[in-house]
């Protein structure tokens, strides 16, 4: 299983273990082709509009393969002032939806976490 795969199959399990969250203010709808989600990990690099956030799955079920993931997050949707102080290595907690080619998670806000 190939590293993109393998990304795609704990995104999945992120959403239907609870991680994913429905935003306030959105129903989610059966035939709704995109789901709110909100993931918490730290910053691994920003550049631009795009940043890395690695993931933690210790916390999860057995199920889940217990090591970090990487995960790509669109920016261009966060007000900037919510990522714009932020350096490698911040807990955050970012709130979005997946794209709709699941290769990266659409930023809607991004929340700093304590440590």
């Amino acid at each position: 299983m190939s590293r993109k795969e393998l990304l795609m199959v704990g995104l999945l399990v992120l959403l239907g273990t609870g991680v994913g969250t429905v935003l306030p203010g959105r129903t989610a709808s059966a035939d709704s082709q995109q789901s709110d989600l909100r993931l918490e990990g730290r910053v691994q690099w920003i550049a631009g509009q795009t940043m890395i956030l690695t993931t933690n799955t210790d916390l999860m079920g057995s199920y889940v393969p217990q090591a970090p993931w990487s995960v790509r997050v669109d920016l261009t949707r966060v007000p900037q002032d919510e990522y714009g102080t932020l350096a490698q290595g911040d807990f955050v907690a970012v709130t979005g939806l997946l794209s709709e080619d699941n290769r990266l998670v659409v930023g809607a806000s991004i929340e700093r976490l304590g440590s």
